[in-house]
């Protein structure tokens, strides 16, 4: 016979303390001698009838009834009649949720993890089920439960062994609450879905560092009956720091200074650390490197002076444990060279020609080199007149006629110099107008800014839906000529006292990548520019154009229409002081190097990106690309593979390790980089109460020996409440109670009647 609650049977040892302390003869602790009894010789005491137990057989039912009380509350049962075995019970569904992110490489923390995922393999029971769950940025299930329907899957805890011994680290980051959320969700849909009968459990695997994202978790109502046990990783070394470029817009860029931030981890046990560049073959870019103090939990931002070699791709961090962070890569600047053909009648040394602003703009640019041809329209002024003859004199006339900078191209010429961007603000023939209509299909980019209405007109031809309008009023009589014609070229009245009035910019698409750098509210004011003049144009409704900024009186100011692969951005007012104030103001070079963006085309939106995000694709250039079957994008990542992507590609996404990635095609090699992302760098641990806080039930972890013990315990209380011994046990106390109290009042009559005899 067993008990189930073995404490209340030290009861059957104070049974005997009555009898034991009626039986004791106790004397006398004290002595104290007293002079008149010196002489007398001691007696000892003598016995009375009280010192003699009389009633054996009261004391003794008196002492089973206790007995069998005491042993009722033991709650006692056979074990021998037991039927239930522990290979009946049901078992667990134990999902193993592997924490693979970036941060698991610091130290020794991977060997630490696999040690624990084995501890709870060996736990497994026979009837239990286990599923092993990867996570960094997303959850992957790598083994997943048994499924109703399906074949068992042998030996399944030898094959989780097996899988563990092929995983490692990824370059990703850390969802943590998408991962518990994920693995949580499908727990609960089995228990409800009452697929098995298993006690579902979460063994989490992770460094729990604080750059983990449980914001999940918030929104999150997590399952009463699925706890998680959390086996928290830490490292033999907690010092780590990364550094990280600064890229933002506000930077200044009167320096070759860079701006480096070093953060170092809340938990670090190191302050001082070292910073500099760094090329691909492991040659420093710099005499020296940069010391940085930086208390644990903060952030310093210094400037680090660029290097003058081209080749330096990368900042290293020098000084903390941990090394998986301490690269940060950065494209290397390369220089480029743009050919753009002009034309125009506009000399480049005339301070009163858009030319000449044009240029200066764009001859400050160290890294990329523009190269200016001029290519001179002399059918023009007569589109109508001349043929094929006339037209090869006008182009050999205009090859030997130079302004200045590059000589003068013919149009036979222009196919092999492949420029980048026509740029015109004269008029154009009907010839031309075609030439430059086919270029701008083929992919390339027309930047026009005609000079007069009677220009605007011939550019306006180029495009779908638009019209040249005349101007609201001519000029009045007895103008002079030049001023008639400013008046036609303008839809602004005179002032009092003959002075021109002006107009502001006042819608502007900041979300356009030619006006985006300028979003920013420190730079989005275009006020202070005033224009004196512009071409007024009419857009039908259906119009594909797209309005990038209008005037204060609602007439579009600058314009865009896609044409075939490229695109035309047509300006109704110069740039030239004769136009406006443009050309003078701070918003004009760095607007002219954005119109070089948008003309070599094809850049990258991003340079940069983290492990794990996705890059868009710049657009292929060329029609003939469109209809090439055999067009092929290749990208050579850090380690040497090489990614083929099909032809209608937008977006890359395989970017699962920082470093330089290579974009390969027929038109142009582009290099991005792909970087850390910045909260795996936050190693400091995260607080399991923080879990607990955001709804997830944690449990702990309980050992095969446990186990058993508890099933064991659960089966006697089964067997306990199925046998009811103890109902017997009361049953036996209240009838020993009842014969004791029959003998206790016999006893009590033969003691009486003795007494009265006497009396």
């Amino acid at each position: 016979m067993s008990v189930l609650v073995p404490l209340y049977l030290a009861g059957l040892g104070a049974l005997s303390l009555p009898v034991l302390f009626h039986l004791i003869r106790r004397t006398p602790r004290g002595h104290q001698p007293f002079s008149t009894l010196l002489f007398l010789s001691p007696s000892p005491p003598r016995l009375t009838r009280r010192s003699r137990l009389d009633h054996w057989l009261l004391l003794l039912l008196r002492a089973a009834a206790l007995a069998l009380l005491a042993l009722a509350f033991a709650r006692p049962f056979f074990r021998a009649s037991a039927v239930l075995s522990l290979e009946q019970l049901a078992g667990r569904r134990v999902a193993i949720v592997l924490d693979t992110s970036a941060s698991m490489r610091r130290s020794d923390l991977w060997p630490q993890a696999l040690a624990h995922a084995e501890r709870t393999i060996k736990e497994l029971g026979p009837n239990d089920d286990v599923a092993l769950v990867t996570f960094d940025e997303h959850a992957q299930t790598i083994v997943d439960f048994e499924r109703p329907g399906e074949p068992p899957t042998r030996d399944k805890p030898n094959l989780v062994r097996q899988q563990l011994k092929s995983l490692g680290p990824s370059w990703r980051s850390t969802d943590l609450g998408s991962a518990l959320v994920s693995v949580a969700t499908e727990l609960d849909s089995a228990v409800e879905e009452a697929e098995s009968i298993a006690e579902p459990q979460i063994v989490l695997i992770t460094d729990l560092q604080s750059g983990s994202r449980v914001e999940d978790l918030q929104a999150y109502e997590w399952p009463s009956q699925v706890p998680v046990v959390v086996h928290a990783v830490r490292a033999s070394k907690s010092s780590n720091a990364s550094a990280l470029l600064l890229t933002d817009t506000e930077q200044a860029t009167e320096d070759d200074d860079s701006r480096v931030r070093v953060i170092n981890a809340a938990d670090s046990t190191a302050e001082q650390f070292f910073v500099r560049w760094q090329s691909a073959d492991g040659r420093l870019a710099a005499d020296e490197s940069l010391p940085v103090h930086v208390p644990a939990g903060q952030s310093r931002v210094v400037r680090l002076k660029r290097p003058s070699e081209l080749t330096a791709d990368r900042i290293e961090l020098i000084g903390d444990d941990d090394v998986f962070d301490n690269l940060h890569f950065v494209v290397p600047p390369r220089i480029e060279t743009l050919p753009v053909v002009y034309i125009g009648n506009d000399s480049p040394t005339d301070p009163e020609g858009p030319r000449y602003y044009m240029e200066i703009a764009w001859a400050d640019d160290a890294l990329r080199q523009v190269e200016l041809h001029t290519l001179t329209d002399d059918k023009a002024a007569n589109p109508d007149e001349g043929g094929d003859e006339e037209r090869a004199s006008s182009e050999s006339e205009a090859a030997s006629d130079s302004r200045g900078g590059k000589p003068n191209l013919t149009w036979s010429e222009l196919s092999t110099l492949r420029p980048k961007a026509v740029v015109v603000t004269g008029a154009l023939s009907a010839t031309m107008q075609e030439r430059l209509r086919n270029f701008a299909e083929s992919g390339g980019l027309l930047l026009l800014a005609p000079l007069s209405r009677e220009a605007a007109a011939t550019h306006a031809a180029l495009f779908d839906g638009v019209e040249v309008i005349a101007p609201d009023s001519e000029a009045a009589e007895g103008d002079s000529t030049a001023e008639a014609t400013e008046s036609r070229d303008s839809d602004v009245e005179q002032t009092a006292g003959g002075r021109r009035g002006y107009r502001l910019l006042a819608e502007i698409d900041f979300s356009h990548p030619l006006f985006q750098p300028f979003s920013n509210p420190r730079y989005n004011d275009f006020t202070a520019i005033h224009f004196w003049r512009h071409r007024r144009l009419r857009l039908e409704d259906d119009s594909p154009f797209q309005t990038l900024a209008r005037f204060d009186n609602g007439d579009p100011a600058i314009l865009e229409q896609a044409l075939g692969d490229g695109r035309g951005i047509l300006f109704t007012s110069g740039w030239h002081p004769a136009d406006s104030q443009l050309a003078l103001s701070s918003k004009f070079v760095p607007l002219m190097q954005l119109l070089l963006d948008q003309a070599a085309g094809g850049k990258l939106v991003r340079s940069s990106v983290a492990v794990g995000e996705s890059l868009a694709l710049p657009a292929w250039k060329s029609r003939a690309n469109v209809v090439n079957a055999r067009r092929v994008r290749t990208v050579t990542k850090p380690d040497k593979t090489i990614v083929r992507l099909t032809s209608d590609a937008t977006n890359f996404d395989d970017t699962d390790q920082p470093g330089l990635y290579e974009l390969r095609s027929d038109e142009e090699t582009y290099l991005f980089a792909v970087n850390l992302d910045a909260s795996e760098s936050n190693t400091a641990p995260l607080d399991v109460g923080q879990l607990e806080q955001a709804g997830v039930r944690l449990g702990t972890e309980i050992t095969q020996a446990e186990r058993r013990d508890r099933l064991r315990q659960q089966r006697d209380k089964e067997l306990e409440d199925r046998q009811q011994v103890w109902r017997w046990l009361i049953v036996a106390a209240l009838g020993i109670l009842m014969l004791e109290t029959g003998l206790a009042s016999r006893a009590a009559r033969q003691t009486n009647q003795p007494t009265e005899a006497t009396s």
